[in-house]
């Protein structure tokens, strides 16, 4: 007896999109070949985030990748590390911890580690578009908020629990002209720099944090073009390189950082 996945692998795909539309998503979730969780096997600190990203592989062999908000996201142990509903990882003590994704039923897993908490100096929360980081030096709190349609980072002082009122006044913007389109931030664990995905320039605009003025300002040769559809933007846990994500697509680009500077290259780029 065939399968009606089987079935419908045989059938062509312009027949399997109709019965696509048709049925919904009881039919499109036979499509799926695989789940893919990146970046593959992770080390951060205590303290220390990690995004999470699950891409999808359908069975005519094409791929996407899936809003982190749109997955279900799972941590096994939770004295190491937890999870939240947008695949942001939060490393609560040193070990091991398997982190799952999981997309309409479809699942992978992956282990990330987490070190101690020597060298981390900052503290993330919020989601792509929406970051709240804590210098934790000084207890200082920066939200810096990302502005499709104005083109610019929004940068307020304080934030939920922070014990800081943002005024209008102290709240103000940076463009990230020539550049648009705006959608995916991320922070190093040294509070350094703040990496912007430029969605629609398909490029990445890198600022340097001055925590005394609350400013950004672009680091030199930024924004930096990183390949067709960029999506999203992981730090490594030592700031030493970052992870991109390309939209409908399982691949992902890896470009070192310049920590003296901030500026991004490709690894075997001198």
């Amino acid at each position: 007896m065939i399968s009606l996945k089987r079935a419908l692998q045989a059938l062509p795909l312009l027949s399997i999109l109709g019965l696509a539309g048709c049925f919904g998503s009881a039919v499109s979730d036979l499509l799926i070949s695989h789940v893919d969780l990146t970046p593959a096997n992770p080390t951060i600190a205590t303290g220390a985030t990690q995004q999470f990203l699950l891409s999808v592989t359908y069975v005519d062999g094409t791929t996407d990748h899936i809003s982190p908000s749109d997955s279900a996201w799972f941590s096994d142990t939770a004295t190491v590390a937890t999870i939240n509903h947008m695949g942001v990882a939060t490393g609560v003590g040193p070990g091991t911890a398997t982190i799952k994704g999981s997309y309409h039923g479809n699942s992978n897993t992956m282990v990330l580690t987490v070190t101690a908490a020597a060298a981390v100096v900052s503290a993330a929360q919020g989601d792509s578009r929406v970051l709240q980081v804590t210098n934790l030096r000084t207890g200082q709190r920066l939200t810096f908020a990302a502005n499709a349609m104005r083109d610019s980072i929004t940068i307020s002082p304080g934030g939920p629990g922070s014990g800081a009122v943002a005024d209008s006044a102290s709240e103000h913007e940076i463009s990230v002209a020539p550049e648009r389109g705006p959608a995916w931030l991320a922070v190093d664990s040294a509070a350094k720099y703040l990496f912007v995905v430029n969605h629609t320039s398909e490029s990445i605009s890198v600022f340097a944090i001055d925590w005394k003025s609350g400013a950004l300002g672009a680091v030199p040769f930024s924004p930096f073009a990183v390949g067709a559809k960029p999506w999203s933007v992981a730090v490594d846990s030592d700031g030493s390189a970052i992870s991109v994500g390309h939209f409908q697509s399982a691949d992902i680009s890896r470009l070192r950082v310049d920590r003296s500077t901030g500026s991004l290259k490709p690894f075997g780029e001198n």
